[in-house]
């Protein structure tokens, strides 16, 4: 075959292969998949009400290892929390010190609830990845990709921190409304942000929920994470 004919043909691939990378929808699976495969990160997470006011949860401050062990900082009811944790297995020290997920669940419903949410939660190197296949319309303007949030994710989302009963029916929602937005720096997520709409009613609760979630990734392959002894014996 002519060598120039070869070149060419390579070039036409090359480009071909470049230009499918460069799909949004790409983008993002890509910049996902890189932050999950960073060694280690840190994040902050900030929730906003619709009317300005901060979440019910203050903002978490997170670390995250590749091996999965994973660190969280925040504040419920001005009472400071600290948990380790590694799949199920967790760690939490609040006013009683170092406790498992189990024994710190049977000390109130609030705390049974962050358990909850605790076991359910996802570092963004795990989220992100999730996110990019909950996201349909996906687009790209001025640096930023964004999409909006399929039905059950939304919902999914919406769900969060409502409180039922045991043997309560799950929450009933009404008018979905989710977008997401992504930030993407040297081929990896720095930063997200979504945004959840919709009428809630648990019982005889009814919310009208209008929720920001944005979280802020740094210090990708240099963030130092210890785990204290005391935590380490409570998620053997």
């Amino acid at each position: 075959m002519n060598r120039a004919l070869v070149i060419g043909l390579i070039g036409l691939l090359a480009h071909t292969l470049s230009a499918a990378d460069s799909s949004p929808q790409d983008k993002l699976s890509n910049a996902a998949k890189q932050l999950g495969d960073k060694p280690n990160y840190s994040w902050t997470t900030t929730m906003k009400e619709g009317d300005g006011s901060p979440g019910r949860l203050g903002p978490i401050e997170g670390k995250a290892e590749k091996s999965g062990l994973t660190y969280l900082s925040f504040e419920i009811g001005g009472i400071p929390v600290e948990v380790y944790m590694n799949g199920q297995k967790g760690a939490v020290k609040a006013l009683e010190g170092w406790q498992t997920f189990d024994e710190i669940a049977q000390t109130s419903s609030v705390a049974a609830a962050v358990v909850r949410f605790l076991r359910s939660y996802k570092a963004p190197g795990v989220e992100s990845v999730a996110f990019s296949g909950k996201v349909k319309d996906v687009k790209e303007a001025e640096g930023v990709i964004s999409g909006e949030l399929k039905e059950d994710a939304t919902k999914e989302f919406l769900e969060f921190g409502t409180r039922r009963r045991e043997g309560q029916e799950p929450p009933k929602i009404e008018n979905p409304k989710g977008s997401v937005k992504f930030w993407i720096k040297d081929g990896t997520l720095t930063k997200y942000e979504f945004n959840v709409q919709g009428k809630v009613t648990a019982g005889e609760r009814e919310m009208e929920v209008n929720r920001t979630t944005t979280i802020e990734i740094k210090d990708a392959g240099t963030t130092k994470l210890e785990l204290p002894a005391e935590a380490k014996e409570k998620m053997l």
